[in-house]
Parts: C-alpha cells; structure tokens; sequence
C-alpha cells in the first residue's frame, strides 16, 4: 500500500501544487507568454514521468512527480471534479499533441493522441 493512499482528498487539494506553481521560471519579472509557460510546464512534466532519481535537483521535478502521483489515485478525477487533475490532464493534451514517441510515460498520453 502506498503511503500517498493514507492522505485525504482535502489534504491533497492543500498540499499537491498548481501547475502554474510548476513553472518557476519568470515569476517575479512576467517575462514571457502563457505558450512559452505551457511549454515549460510540458518539459517539466516530461522530464518528471521519465525521471527515475528520487533526489533530482530541479524542485519542479518532485512537484510534477507528486501531481502525477496524486491525480493516478484521485477519486475525483473520472467525474471532473478535481482541478489538479483536471490541470494536468490538459497538460497532458498540450503534450500529446505533439508526441511522437512510440512509447511515453507522461500519463494519457497514448489515449489522448
């Protein structure tokens, strides 16, 4: 049993990160469009699914990785009910849509295309 399956919906929706919170580039300076934050979101999420080292260095890596946990067990996210999970679902079109690979690890990805 994984230790993600004791916390509560409520503890999840405190704790589990915007995706918008997931691009730490520019926050401070508004530099940049939202397409180039999506992309940046995309790549985090890429490199999240794909990365194997508990103690990768970028911050955003960890975030993606409980997200992406979070909205596998959500009991929200088959009714629509969830935003995390409903954000990272289109994240995940955003991705999908320009995926190529026979084989990917970012989540619905292989239903979405």
């Amino acid at each position: 049993m994984s230790t993600h399956q004791n916390h509560t919906d409520e503890e999840y929706e405190d704790t589990v990160m915007k995706l918008e919170d997931l691009d730490l580039e520019d926050k401070e300076s508004e530099a940049g469009t939202r397409y180039e934050s999506i992309q940046r979101c995309v790549a985090n999420l890429l490199h999240a699914c794909q990365c194997r080292d508990a103690n990768c260095p970028p911050l955003t890596c960890h975030k993606m990785k409980r997200v992406v946990n979070h909205t596998w067990i959500c009991k929200k996210r088959k009714d629509g009910t969830c935003p995390v999970c409903k954000q990272l679902v289109a994240l995940c079109c955003y991705h999908a849509k320009e995926c190529s690979m026979d084989i990917c690890s970012v989540p619905f990805c292989k239903d979405i295309r």
